[in-house]
């Protein structure tokens, strides 16, 4: 079940995802957890919080809690994957007798009823077993609404592989599950979840069509499961909801989940352990405390109906004062650009939101004033690169002392005793901003003027322009170069490049691909 909650029961961007950035908090929502709909709950935040959502660090520096876990290793490990296979084959063989017969059209149009349905209670019994298991103590707090009642369950903050017990608590709600993890098997398929491809706007659509076509049948559905968050967090936050939960104006039950543990062992997000280490850590720990509390069903205004990201705004609010957590400007979109810098192997990775969120604060992604810097500077030496705060804030035009300039700026300071950073670095990530989106030539034009002298790369600044943007070798980076400078003069400007790349049809095909966060994978 590793693999279960990180990114598989989560909202799926039905909206057309180091350091951190504000995380806004409207403590004038804090006095109440009774559910209060109005035009627009989320007004100017009262209390700024800097703490990134997507970064755990699990320390692991106690010798004692070293030795301890050593010895349940041998000791207890064994016998808790032992139980958790047989309650895992138990669960999947009554869900593969329950669905016996059964096509996956079948599932996808009508609701199990008679006997598949009463065999998803026992089915349900020995999932949650499994989790019993693996040393998980579960404490409810509140009581599930009926699906009558409330056809939707929006469970908040998705932070952990362990999330996914609340499919089975909740009598196999149905969840929103990956278009790509169709192969996850029987135990899922059971739930009968809703399908739905990130990557493609038409599958959005269409998920929503059948959120609102589940919610509102009269048939008797089990209650639909969404992490509206759309991708795991620290529980430091409540990010922006995605509002596929709420197009249907439906009634919704706010579901929250906490892990009140000493050591946190299961927190899972964007930078941290990974499922393994986390997996291994949790079952070697006496209990992992777990809770779960059902909040009282949300009733949307008529001004919440007519508006998803409204209703989606009120529900994230509500569920934060609960929590006693801020909320955040921070998004599902936010962790896709990070995961996509981190996959070109961008420095600065853990901070790009954090960046791109400061420019926009700051309005430089109005007048982005690095692309005249660095066409205007002859060259980027380290007599002129390592910049202090008063001149990185007077060479972008903007107030050294606004609060967002310093967060900015301490984004690439090397240690917390430095007072100057280089500036060369900052351009980096603020082109790579830019010309997101656009043809990947476009960064290669910017690169020739940061790395170059007057627009003029060497054969090693050449494969520091190009290393970001494609897989290639530097004997590939060497055969471009030697195409490019017949004369042999040491150098070649971008305009040379292009004429040897339009010669290479293949390399050519990629640079033009855009510069994109959708795809995660280096053309």
């Amino acid at each position: 079940m590793a693999n279960v909650a990180r990114g598989t029961f989560d909202l799926q961007g039905l909206d057309p995802v180091g350091k951190a950035i504000a995380a806004p908090v409207d403590r004038r929502l804090a006095s109440s957890t009774t559910p209060q709909p109005s035009s627009d709950q989320d007004n100017q935040p009262a209390v700024i919080h800097y703490v990134n959502p997507f970064v755990h660090k699990l320390v692991w520096d106690d010798p004692i809690d070293k030795l301890k876990t050593a010895l349940l290793t041998v000791f207890l490990l064994p016998f808790r994957v032992m139980l958790i296979l047989v309650c895992l084959s138990m669960a999947w063989t009554l869900a593969h007798i329950g669905l016996f017969g059964l096509s996956a059209e079948d599932l996808r149009t009508k609701p199990l009823s008679g006997w598949r349905r009463r065999l998803k209670l026992l089915l349900s019994e020995f999932a949650v077993l499994m989790y019993t298991c693996a040393g998980l103590g579960i404490t409810v707090r509140g009581r599930q609404a009926a699906r009558r009642e409330a056809p939707v369950l929006v469970v908040s903050p998705h932070s952990s592989f362990l999330d996914a017990v609340i499919i089975y608590l909740t009598g196999l709600s149905s969840p929103l599950v990956r278009n790509a993890d169709r192969n996850l098997g029987k135990l899922i398929d059971y739930a009968q979840p809703i399908y739905v491809c990130r990557e493609d706007a038409h599958s959005r659509q269409t998920t929503i069509r059948e959120i609102i076509q589940r919610a509102s049948s009269p048939e008797d559905w089990p209650q639909i499961l969404i992490f509206p968050e759309g991708t795991c967090t620290n529980r430091t936050s409540l990010i922006q909801f995605k509002p596929g939960a709420f197009y249907p104006g439906v009634p919704i039950q706010p579901v929250l989940m906490r892990y009140p543990n000493k050591i946190d062992t299961v927190t899972w997000t964007w930078e941290g352990p990974d499922a393994l280490q986390l997996l291994w850590r949790t079952l070697t720990q006496f209990h992992t405390f777990c809770e779960i509390e059902f909040l009282p069903v949300y009733h949307p205004s008529e001004a919440e109906k007519a508006d998803p990201k409204l209703y989606a705004r009120n529900v994230r609010n509500l569920m934060a004062r609960a929590l006693d957590i801020p909320i955040s400007n921070y998004t599902f979109d936010d962790c896709k650009l990070m995961t996509f810098v981190k996959n070109v192997r961008m420095p600065y990775a853990a901070s790009s939101a954090d960046i791109s969120k400061l420019r926009k604060t700051l309005r430089l992604d109005e007048r982005n004033p690095e692309l005249a810097i660095v066409r205007q500077e002859r060259e980027f030496s380290g007599q002129n690169s390592f910049v202090a705060l008063a001149t990185f804030a007077q060479r972008l035009t903007i107030p050294a002392k606004d609060e967002s300039t310093i967060g900015l700026f301490k984004v690439f300071l090397k240690t917390s005793d430095s007072s100057v950073i280089d500036f060369r670095e900052y351009l980096l990530l603020a082109l790579f901003l830019i010309t997101l989106y656009t043809p990947k030539m476009a960064f290669v034009e910017g690169l020739f003027h940061l790395y170059g002298v007057d627009g003029r790369v060497n054969r090693e600044q050449l494969y520091d322009t190009l290393k970001y943007l494609v897989r290639i070798s530097r004997q590939e980076v060497d055969n471009i170069f030697i195409a490019s400078d017949p004369a042999n003069s040491g150098s070649i400007d971008f305009g040379q490049f292009c004429a040897t790349v339009e010669r290479m049809p293949p390399l050519h095909s990629k640079l033009q691909k855009n510069n994109d966060p959708n795809n995660l994978h280096l053309g």
